[in-house]
């Protein structure tokens, strides 16, 4: 025995459409955040003397998002992150920190499908 079963899947198709456009628009904000935090992070961590150090640390948006700029060309940036590892403090667990904003964000949008 045969038999054929249609589904129709407009309104599934347009449900996806819709997350993947409201995701995909508030994926940079959310990138721009994570970078910022980070940089207040890493600045938290970083021993101000002069302030030269302090005002190189910034997010920067960059042609595929965001991005943390520290030390410009100052020669004692690398030895004081060796010597504090105020970047390594800076950066730790902000990736998670990221993952955690960007599902809780997709799973906030797919609510209101």
């Amino acid at each position: 025995m045969s038999g054929e079963v249609r589904l129709d899947t407009k309104d599934f198709d347009r449900g996806v459409r819709q997350l993947a456009g409201r995701v995909g628009s508030q994926a940079p904000n959310q990138a721009r955040l994570a970078a910022q935090r980070t940089a207040e992070t890493v600045r938290s961590y970083t021993p101000e003397r002069t302030g030269r150090l302090m005002s190189t640390i910034s997010a920067v948006a960059v042609k595929e998002g965001w991005a943390v700029t520290y030390g410009g060309d100052l020669d004692y940036a690398r030895p004081v992150a060796a010597k504090t590892r105020n970047v390594a403090h800076g950066i730790a667990g902000q990736p998670d920190r990221y993952a955690r904003a960007q599902r809780q964000m997709t799973a906030g949008e797919v609510n209101r499908l």
